[in-house]
């Protein structure tokens, strides 16, 4: 049995409604699952530790008062205020006694913990894991502050030089690293995944979720994502303004089913938004196409293996897919107006969709969680075999 802390910035860290959140859940409970001991910490109001499952949630604040914080956070432009205190040293003291008690400390995203890592390598001395979601993501996500970008990179280069392992999601972001003088090494590959037993629950009945959203005679295309991404919204919108009105000319009753989180709705006849769903299964069991008209962003897209995951034909652009090996299984198309005609394509031809769908689960069978932590759980005890530095 190993213990494992995982360190994650974002008080939301275990929401489960993006991509971040299902990938930090998915590693906790699939450690834990195999008999390791499992604690992560979050910062956040107040101080208080629960369980998920087999693994324990710490959430401790740093020094400065909720009102102060979202105050500094607002003035810095920094979306995620709690993030913050992973440079308070308040914080650093609160979490020293658990730091101290494990055997490996992760780090989720590699722009965090600046100020914890040299603190837990040279004074705790704990290895490091450092897990990269999306390498060097504010040179390749357009970000509002310049300054915002440069600290982002520096902080994450910064890490980098402490950490033992490096966790990627795709060779390519492994290239990535390397092309930037990080130590291959260092690197280990650890694709993103999908719980597939849950995306086939037969308990969920269609006729109940297409009356719930008011959708029982309409043909349903999905997009799956947090709004408040920017790579997501800019998708949205272009569903908004090119894509649905070619769709919605040629097929008649369809509707463009909008899921996740939304601050803020474009108004669109051909679009319905739900906001964050209880069990995103739900609106992908109802779909006949899912979509992912994406153009910029890092990582590797969960939507993707989510809708493989339900079966559901799959229309993306080469963005939306990178990383992510799944052969000729899905169609890709990176001009709107094609993007378009291939959903009236698989909408009129029952023969391609009933097609798509069977080879939807053969695709992703190999990004089921369960292969991935098995792979994951070797990494860490190689990593302890190793000694220390």
């Amino acid at each position: 049995m190993m213990r494992i802390c995982i360190l994650s910035s974002f008080e939301d860290s275990l929401s489960r409604n993006t991509g971040y959140s299902v990938r930090i859940y998915n590693l906790a409970r699939g450690l834990a699952d195999l008999g390791n001991k499992v604690h992560v910490i979050i910062p956040g109001f107040p101080d208080r530790i629960e369980t998920m499952g087999h693994f324990f949630v710490h959430r401790f604040h740093g020094f400065l008062p909720r009102k102060i914080l979202y105050f500094v956070a607002k003035l810095l432009g920094i979306a995620k205020p709690t993030t913050l205190f992973f440079y308070d040293p308040l914080f650093a003291f609160k979490i020293r006694r658990i730091i101290r008690s494990v055997d490996i400390v992760q780090i989720e995203q590699q722009a965090s913990g600046g100020f914890l890592v040299p603190v837990i390598t040279n004074i705790w001395k704990k290895p490091i894991v450092v897990d990269c979601h999306d390498a060097f993501q504010p040179l390749r996500v357009r970000h509002a502050s310049k300054i915002r970008r440069f600290l982002e990179t520096f902080t994450e280069i910064f890490i980098y030089k402490y950490a033992d392992i490096i966790l990627t999601v795709s060779e390519k972001e492994k290239n990535i690293l390397t092309f930037c003088g990080i130590k291959k090494e260092k690197i280990r590959v650890v694709p993103n995944g999908v719980e597939i037993e849950r995306f086939s629950d037969p308990i969920i009945k269609p006729e109940d979720v297409k009356r719930k959203y008011c959708l029982e005679n309409y043909r349903i295309i999905v997009f799956l994502g947090n709004m408040e991404y920017l790579p997501n919204r800019e998708a949205v919108e272009l569903i908004a303004a090119k894509i649905a009105p070619i769709v919605c000319e040629e097929v008649k009753n369809v509707k463009f089913l909008i899921v996740g989180r939304c601050s803020k709705k474009i108004e669109s006849p051909n679009l319905i938004f739900t906001g964050v769903v209880e069990n995103s299964v739900e609106p992908l069991l109802i779909s006949d196409v899912a979509v992912a008209p994406l153009f910029q962003g890092s990582g590797t897209r969960l939507k993707i293996l989510e809708y493989l995951a339900c079966g559901l034909p799959v229309i993306s652009t080469t963005k939306g897919v990178e990383g992510l090996n799944l052969g000729n299984g899905i169609i890709i198309e990176d001009d709107l107006n094609e993007f378009a005609k291939s959903i009236i394509k698989v909408l009129k031809n029952q023969d391609l969709a009933e097609e798509m769908r069977k080879n939807a689960r053969s695709l992703v069978i190999h990004y089921d969680w369960k292969k991935i932590l098995v792979q994951l759980n070797k990494i860490y005890e190689e990593l302890l075999r190793m000694g220390p530095r």
